[in-house]
Order: C-alpha cells, then structure tokens, then sequence
C-alpha cells in the first residue's frame, strides 16, 4: 500500500491590527515618559499577556476614572469612550491620553455627523461591549440610536420611512457577521446612509 504525502504550510502569525499595536506603544510610552504607575481606563487590549506585561512595566488597569491617583496620567483604550467620560475626566482636571484606534475615531466622527442632521442612528455590533458603550456615548439624546446584532433585529426596527437614518458597524466585527444584518437594513431602509468607508478593521 503506498504511503500519501501531505503538504504542511505554516501560516503566518496574524499579531495586532495597527490600532492595537499604536495603542499598545502609547503606554509604553507613557511608562517611559511620565514613569509608574499609568493609569489606564479598561483593558488597552482584549489579550492577558499584553495586560500581564504591561502591569509588569507599571500599567494600572481600571474601570472608574475616581480610581486615578492624582497627577498621574490616565489613557483611554483603543476601544474609545463615550463623551461623558471625556467631561468626567476634565472636571476631575486629568491628564488624559487617548489611544482610541483611529479607525473607531472615524466611527466617531460619522456617528456625529449623523447626529448633527438629526438622524436615526443604526449601530451594528454587540451592545455591552466597549466599543460599541464609546460609539453609542458619541450622542448625547440615546434615544436616536438603535444598537442591533441581528438581522432579525435590524427588521424589527420601529423608525418612520419618513426619517433619515444612518448606520455604523463595530469596528472589530467580520465582514461576514455583518453583511446580513447591513443587507437587511438596506432593504427596510433603501436610502439608508453609511460611512465613506468600510468601518469593519481590515
């Protein structure tokens, strides 16, 4: 019986997206800047080994910006935050530095653009997660947004065909999570609008 020869091919290592590895940067630069401790506002990353590291080098990672000690500098994840905790961190006279990816920045920004024509705003993405709390916190009236995950969802939307709507997706969702769901809402809302830009990271 002859023997079968396989072909193995070692893929190569994927790493970080360019948002993580400048936000990832920011801290360390930071650390050697200002020293230890640098506070930072949630986990700069979803990776307990770049956590682990970090709070090796004296990153404090914390969820309430009271927790800051005082001068000590505080730096928002690449996730972003909403526009409360940007107010907060001012009245509390903090120095902030903000790793937000830039690519969620522009998110950002089209959730603001949208806000300010006065649209319904569809968020595609899963809603307890911290990108999507930052995105959603662009918007001061929350009751313009509508934060969805499902096809199913986006059908169900209550929003008069009289309304100009726009929709952002979460920046760290597949292509193929989100073709559904964005399908959908095109379908229900023909003159639905969108960035420039896929938002989905590439």
């Amino acid at each position: 019986m002859a023997e079968s020869v396989l072909d193995l091919y070692l893929a190569e290592p994927r790493g970080f997206c360019a948002g993580v590895r400048r936000a990832i940067n920011l801290v360390e630069d930071a650390l050697a800047q200002y020293g230890a401790p640098v506070f930072v506002r949630h986990e700069i990353v979803h990776n307990k080994y770049v956590i682990a590291d970090l709070e090796k080098k004296g990153a404090v990672f914390i969820e309430e910006l009271s927790e800051v000690e005082n001068g000590r500098p505080v730096i928002f994840s690449a996730h972003g935050v909403g526009l409360d905790v940007i107010e907060e961190a001012k009245a509390l006279g903090l120095k902030t530095i903000d790793a937000t990816c830039p690519l969620v920045n522009k998110v950002h920004q089209q959730i603001k653009k949208f806000n300010d024509k006065d649209m319904q705003i569809v968020v595609i993405g899963k809603k307890n997660h911290p990108e999507i709390i930052g995105t959603v916190g662009q918007v001061k009236n929350q009751n313009k947004v509508h934060v969805i995950t499902s096809a199913e969802e986006a059908e169900n939307l209550e929003i008069s065909a009289d309304e100009e709507i726009g929709f952002v997706t979460q920046t760290t969702l597949s292509g193929d999570d989100t073709v559904e769901i964005v399908n959908a809402l095109k379908r229900k809302f023909p003159k639905i609008g969108s960035m420039a830009k896929a938002d989905i990271c590439y």
